[in-house]
C-alpha cells in the first residue's frame, strides 16, 4: 500500500505478483490479494500480468466472492485484453556475485543460490551500492528509497517507528557487502 500512496504503482504491481506467484500460501485471501495485484497491475501498464490474474479470478471459485465494484473492470480486462506485453523488469547485480544479474524483485543469487535480503521500502532485493539500514529496527533498505519514505510517511514500514532524516547512513559497499555476507550465515546457522 505504501507504494501504491506514493503513486509508484510499478513497484507495487512488482510486489503484489510476487505474493500472486505464492497465492496457495494465503488460501483465505485469495480474492483480495489477486484483485489488488490486476489493479495495480493495470495501473502500471503490466496488461499481460493484469490479464493473467484477471482471468484467475474469473474462474467458477474466484469469481462469486468478486467485490461489486471490482467486477466488471475485471471482467472488461478478460475481455478485451489488449496488448498483452509488461514491461521488462530492471536487472541489478547480486550483492554475492556482481557478474550475475537477476531482476530486482528476485530474492535469490542465481550463482550462489544464497537469499538476499530486501528492502524495506521498495521490496526489491538490496543493492550494494545504494544500502543503509532503519536505524531504528535494523532492517536493510535501498538508501535512495528509505530516504523518500521517510520523507512522506516519517517512519519505517517495517518496525512502524518513526525515524528522523538524518539517522539514517549510507553504508559504503565493504559494509553493506560484510552486512549481506553475515546475514547468510545467520540464516545458515537458524536452519
Amino acid at each position: 500500500k505504501p507504494l501504491s500512496k506514493l503513486g509508484d504503482h510499478l513497484s507495487a504491481a512488482r510486489m503484489l505478483i510476487r505474493v500472486a506467484k505464492n497465492i496457495s500460501k494465503f488460501p483465505l485471501h485469495v480474492v483480495p490479494i489477486l484483485t489488488s495485484t490486476v489493479i495495480e497491475c493495470h495501473k502500471a501498464g503490466l496488461r499481460g500480468s493484469a490479464f493473467e490474474y484477471a482471468a484467475m479470478l474469473m474462474r467458477p471459485e474466484y469469481r462469486p466472492m468478486l467485490q461489486e465494484p471490482y467486477k466488471r473492470k475485471i471482467e472488461s480486462i478478460v475481455r478485451k485484453p489488449g496488448d498483452k506485453t509488461d514491461v521488462e523488469e530492471p536487472e541489478t547485480p547480486s550483492p554475492f556475485d556482481p557478474s550475475a544479474r537477476l531482476r530486482e524483485t528476485e530474492l535469490e543469487c542465481p550463482s550462489t543460490r544464497n537469499f538476499i535480503p530486501y528492502c524495506v521500502a521498495t521490496g526489491r532485493h538490496v543493492v550494494l551500492a545504494d544500502m543503509c539500514l532503519c536505524p531504528s529496527c535494523g532492517f536493510a533498505a535501498c538508501f535512495s528509497a528509505f530516504t523518500r519514505l521517510i520523507e512522506s510517511e516519517g517512519a519505517c514500514q517495517m518496525c512502524l517507528k518513526p525515524v528522523d532524516l538524518s539517522t539514517i547512513i549510507k553504508m559504503e559497499e565493504a559494509d553493506a557487502k560484510a552486512w549481506v555476507v553475515k546475514q547468510v550465515a545467520k540464516s545458515d546457522k537458524k536452519g
